[in-house]
């Protein structure tokens, strides 16, 4: 009887280490958000290829109690905007700027991207990716010059519009000239 009560202990001890480690392994970091405030109301993006630099824009439009928050201290949203950029996207960007737009209650971010020109194409991995969009899949509108997308991105309604000053083709993540 002594063993059997052992045995038991013994069995119920492995199913549960293999339970944990089963749910360990499985375990999934959750993917990377841009982590906006749910104080935002609405989020467009531009971006306008010049050469082999990549023009962002990104407009916040918030709620009048949070836009308040923000111009208390510009200075700290201003850094805090730039360091979720550089985590978000990962890319060799400069030219940083925030401007405060008070009648509209927005912020813009504006900075370059630099090294996603190769050869004769854009790469946007960089921008893709950690939204979890994709120019085919997702889809895209194409118009000659332009790529735009709406929809919701971690329940936000985001408007993104990419422009070139040539005629495009693309695939899922690359625009070059047609």
């Amino acid at each position: 009887m002594k063993r059997i009560a052992q045995d038991s202990w013994i069995i119920t001890s492995v199913i549960i280490l293999c339970a944990f480690a089963i749910g360990l392994w499985s375990y999934q970091k959750p993917a990377f958000t841009l982590e906006v405030n749910e104080s935002v109301a609405k989020r467009s993006i531009k971006i306008v290829a010049e050469g082999d630099v990549l023009h962002y824009q990104e407009t916040l439009f918030w709620d009048e109690t949070k836009f308040s928050e923000i111009l208390l201290d510009e200075s700290e949203f201003f850094s805090h905007q730039i360091e979720k950029f550089m985590k978000t996207y990962e890319v060799n960007a400069d030219n940083f700027g925030v401007e405060f737009v008070k009648d509209k209650n927005s912020t813009l971010l504006k900075s370059d991207v630099h090294g996603e020109f190769t050869g004769n194409r854009y790469d946007f991995h960089w921008f893709l990716n950690p939204l979890r969009l994709d120019f085919l899949d997702s889809p895209f509108d194409k118009s000659e010059r332009a790529l735009s997308w709406k929809g919701l991105i971690g329940g936000i309604s985001t408007s993104i519009v990419l422009e070139f000053p040539f005629s495009i083709s693309n695939c899922h993540a690359h625009v070059w000239p047609k």
